[in-house]
């Protein structure tokens, strides 16, 4: 019978763990940070200008500057993501020695992790696209059901193979097949922890923004606005490395 994860346990675990080693977390979160703060400064003005096309209902494709600003930006992000996700996870199972220097500690575990990150999200991209389109044929409110349906059919799915991503980042590799049979009835439980660890923070964001709005503060820095939602983007993947880490522990265990 497959261990059952204990959802609000994961989640309590990853942020004790993120307060208490908050000293190696802005040490791998440093150069991490700087990467997401670059690319978003650097999307900044084709995401306003997004933002004022859709404000004024126009829904025609966006502009190619426009939409390469915005891709580029999600590219350079997740890169961030990746990068930090990765050295939390060998901070966490492998131990400092297995996360050193200041977050930029690129090695083969890394580039595998990240390879398979995009193939998986390409794939799962992919499956997102074929399974919407007889949802496209629904009423809309039928639709935007069945799309929120999928996404989240394939969300459980991706949550059972992270045991594969994470094997490549530790260098303890399995299979895909390896990986689905270890996270055997856990993929719900691993599904909403990821997604509710993201709450507490999401509003902590949400509320900070709007204080510093009403006193003036974002209209003043709003480079330091944007640093701060980098550091919010670098801080969320830290928790959710957290979880992974603490169910992979759990389900399959590190081999010494």
């Amino acid at each position: 019978r497959p261990q059952s994860i204990p959802v609000f346990l994961l989640i309590k675990t990853a942020f004790q763990i993120l307060w208490l080693q908050r000293d190696d977390a802005l040490r791998l979160g440093f150069i991490p940070t700087l990467i997401c703060f670059g690319g978003l400064l650097y999307g900044a003005p084709a995401m306003k200008q997004a933002g004022a096309l859709y404000q004024a209902s126009i829904t025609n494709p966006l502009p190619a500057d426009i939409a390469f600003g915005i891709l580029s930006t999600l590219l350079i992000v997740l890169v961030a993501m990746a990068l930090a996700i990765a050295n939390w996870l060998r901070f966490m199972l492998l131990g400092p020695m297995g996360a050193v220097g200041v977050g930029l500690a690129i090695g083969r575990p890394h580039a595998r992790f990240l390879v398979w990150c995009v193939i998986l999200g390409f794939a799962g991209s992919i499956a997102f696209s074929v399974l919407s389109m007889p949802m496209l044929l629904l009423p809309q409110l039928l639709a935007w059901i069945g799309l929120v349906a999928v996404a989240i059919v394939l969300f459980v799915l991706g949550a059972r193979l992270t045991p594969f991503l994470i094997g490549q980042v530790i260098a303890q590799p399995m299979s895909l097949q390896q990986a689905w049979n270890a996270s055997r009835g856990n993929g719900i439980a691993l599904a909403s922890a990821l997604i509710l660890a993201d709450i507490p923070l999401w509003i902590g964001a949400r509320l900070l923004v709007q204080v510093l709005s009403a006193i003036g503060f974002a209209d003043l820095a709003p480079m330091a606005m944007i640093f701060i939602m980098a550091a919010f983007q670098i801080a969320a993947g830290f928790v959710q490395a957290g979880i992974l880490a603490a169910a992979f522990r759990q389900i399959v265990g590190i081999r010494v």
